[in-house]
Parts: C-alpha cells; sequence; structure tokens
C-alpha cells in the first residue's frame, strides 16, 4: 500500500470543514478499510491483530501530517494514534465554529442574486450551498410524519431563495408560480423559468415583441393599397388617348 496520499488542500485554521471530508474521502477512496482508524479506540496491545492495526495507523497517520500546514504539526508526540490526532484537531478547529458556518450558508443562500448570471451557473451555485447546508444540518425527525414536513419546509424555502434570487425581468413568471396550489418543486420552477427564457430568446431573434406585434393585422391590411398607389404614380400616361373626347393622358378605361 502505498504511503503518499495528498489532497488539494492543507488544513489551515479557516478551512477545517472542507478538508475534514476531502480527507475521509481520500483515505476512504485509497483503501475504505482505514476509515476506522479516525473514528475507534486502538485494540489492546495483547490482541492478535495489534501488530497489523499498528502498521495500518501509522499509514493513515502520515496521511493526515502529508495534509496539513507544517505550523500544525509542531506537537505530534502527544498523539499515540490516528484517532487521537483526528479528534485533537476537530476540537482545536470545529470547535464554536460549525454553527457560524452554518449561519454563513443560509445567509448567503438568501442573499445570491441573478444579477445577469446565467441561470446555469445561478442553479450550480444554489445547488453547492444547499448540499452543505443539508449535510450540516441533516433531518433531525424520527417518525415519517415528521420527516416529510421537515423536507417539505425545506423544500419550499428553496423554491423562496431560487425566485427571490431571479432579476426583476423575471417577475411575471416567478408571480404564475407562486400562484400555483400545490406549489412547485424549485425543480420544476428552474425547469419552467428556463423554458420562458428560451423563448424570450427566440421571439428576440425573430425580431417580434409585444409592441411590435400589436396591430400587425391592421399593418398588413394597409400595405398592399399603398403599394398599389405608388406604382400608380410611375405609369408613363404620355401616350395615353381618349378616342371619345380625343384628349391624350388617359383612356376609356
Amino acid at each position: 500500500m502505498s504511503y503518499s496520499l495528498k489532497i488539494s488542500l492543507s488544513l489551515n485554521s479557516s478551512n477545517y470543514a472542507l478538508w475534514c471530508r476531502m480527507m475521509k474521502v481520500a483515505i476512504g477512496g485509497k483503501c475504505k478499510a482505514l476509515l476506522h482508524h479516525l473514528t475507534t479506540n486502538s485494540p489492546d496491545s495483547n490482541d492478535e491483530n495489534y501488530e497489523q492495526w499498528e502498521h495500518e495507523d501509522l499509514i493513515v497517520f502520515s496521511w493526515l501530517i502529508q495534509n496539513i500546514e507544517p505550523g500544525i504539526t509542531s506537537n505530534l508526540n502527544e498523539f499515540s494514534t490516528s484517532k487521537a490526532f483526528w479528534d485533537a484537531l476537530a476540537t482545536t478547529y470545529s470547535s464554536g465554529k460549525e454553527k457560524l458556518h452554518t449561519f454563513d450558508l443560509h445567509v448567503n443562500a438568501n442573499d445570491i442574486k441573478h444579477k445577469g448570471m446565467s441561470l446555469e451557473n445561478l442553479w450550480i451555485t444554489f445547488q453547492g450551498i444547499w448540499g452543505e447546508i443539508e449535510r450540516r444540518e441533516p433531518n433531525p425527525m424520527k417518525c415519517d410524519v415528521g420527516i416529510n414536513t421537515y423536507n417539505q419546509v425545506r423544500l419550499e424555502r428553496k423554491l423562496f431563495q431560487f425566485l427571490n434570487s431571479l432579476d426583476q425581468k423575471h417577475d411575471s413568471i416567478k408571480l404564475e408560480l407562486l400562484r400555483l396550489d400545490p406549489l412547485p418543486s424549485v425543480e420544476e420552477a428552474y425547469a419552467k423559468v428556463i423554458k420562458e427564457v428560451a423563448h424570450q430568446q427566440i421571439l428576440g431573434q425573430s425580431g417580434i415583441d409585444s409592441s411590435s406585434s400589436q396591430g400587425i393585422t391592421t399593418g398588413l391590411v394597409a400595405t398592399k393599397p399603398i403599394r398599389y398607389a405608388s406604382q400608380l404614380q410611375r405609369v408613363d400616361k404620355s401616350k395615353l388617348k381618349y378616342s371619345e373626347c380625343r384628349k391624350s393622358r388617359h383612356t376609356n378605361e
């Protein structure tokens, strides 16, 4: 087994939550069986499997060291196992900060604004924040009714946050969606907005808008007589002659 494991960031004083998640994913991807070294205590030294466990624990310990900033590794002698070191990092860098981070996520979700951003990028931004909120705040209910009710509240909150973020030009579609009973899911709302924007783009490319389309029938009716009158003005009448009155520039017709 390789003794090297490097993720894309090193632990510092401000990125513990993300670092912790990435380390778990990396260790699990390397060898899922070693994840228990972060959560379980060592077996008794007289256990027949102790030497194998110790060898594996040293590997996990080295992986942790490889992915933290040098200044944090000054007191490694205090920790005899990977779990002891892992727990100390959690106490040092996450204590009292989890709720603050969760609060910031909720504030950011409420403050996101479209502001000319593509709808696709807006949607991806929301997906990232909502996913992190759900990871930090799993459904706390135990019974089926409570679980479903909590999930429904969370889904409505997502819908309101998404609609609130949209630019003013989408007010009509927002009102249309909010009048629906029952309310659509946020995924359905996003699909509806995307479809409406696509229709507006098609109409814009064809040169048709609400102002130019009004009175189009009147315009079509008026065009033909005007064109016909201009054609009459261009007729050469100098050679015309009416046989009855013998005068020129006109005929019986």
